[in-house]
């Protein structure tokens, strides 16, 4: 009873992260209830009859309930603002070439391993590079604005999770699962980790938390 997996994604199409690939993942683990990473107002708006979902998982969760009409729900529902969100990596990627490398090196594994890759610990350390880089370079240039930017999206993340998290377990106590996903965007997973064993402690509910990709 509550078995949940949390399942990384991409966005956006790019070569083994693609709908396909994803939709096998989803049939493999047969779950019976899907959380997803949407506001309350655009599910409605993705779910609408005749409207052609964008995401990847929106594409494959839309395909997968056609032949399995399961349960599922928005839970990221925390309210985001554009003066919330970094305005421009341009400048960080102009200023450094390890930067450039890691995001090239990211690309190109995803295109090679999809799914595999963004839920696994090297993604994990990728990314974390990535964050430290962003920072030190907005530092060295003294750019205030983009810095607090940087911050607030930061910020704005970690409440997106704890948002999201707090969701998941007031749905699991209204609709009782043995199996449920929890999809969301790849550089939510560690932040999720820590989260999780945070949720564990406190909840009364204990819900039985697994990551694909990781025995």
């Amino acid at each position: 009873m509550f078995n949940i997996t949390l399942l990384s994604s991409f966005h956006k199409i790019h070569s083994k992260c693609n709908p396909d690939e994803l939709y096998a993942i989803i049939e493999e683990i047969h779950p019976e209830v899907i959380f997803e990473e949407l506001p309350y107002d655009l599910f409605g708006i993705v779910y609408s009859a005749g409207y052609q979902p964008k995401t990847v998982e929106t594409i494959t969760i839309k395909k997968y309930l056609q032949k399995y009409p399961i349960k599922h729900f928005p839970v990221d529902n925390y309210p985001v603002y554009e003066t919330d969100l970094l305005s421009d990596v341009q400048i960080i990627w102009n200023n450094s070439s390890e930067y450039r490398d890691l995001w090239n090196q990211k690309l190109l594994k995803l295109n090679q391993t999809g799914y595999y890759f963004i839920n696994s610990n090297e993604f994990a350390e990728i990314s974390n590079r990535i964050r430290i880089i962003e920072e030190t370079v907005l530092a060295q240039i003294n750019d205030v604005k983009l810095l607090n930017e940087h911050r607030a999206e930061k910020a704005l993340h970690d409440k997106r999770e704890n948002e999201m998290l707090k969701n998941i377990y007031n749905y699991s106590k209204q609709y009782p699962y043995d199996k449920a996903i929890f999809i969301c965007g790849a550089e939510h997973r560690q932040p999720l980790k820590q989260k999780i064993k945070e949720h564990e402690a406190k909840e009364s509910l204990k819900l039985n938390w697994k990551f694909f990709n990781e025995l």
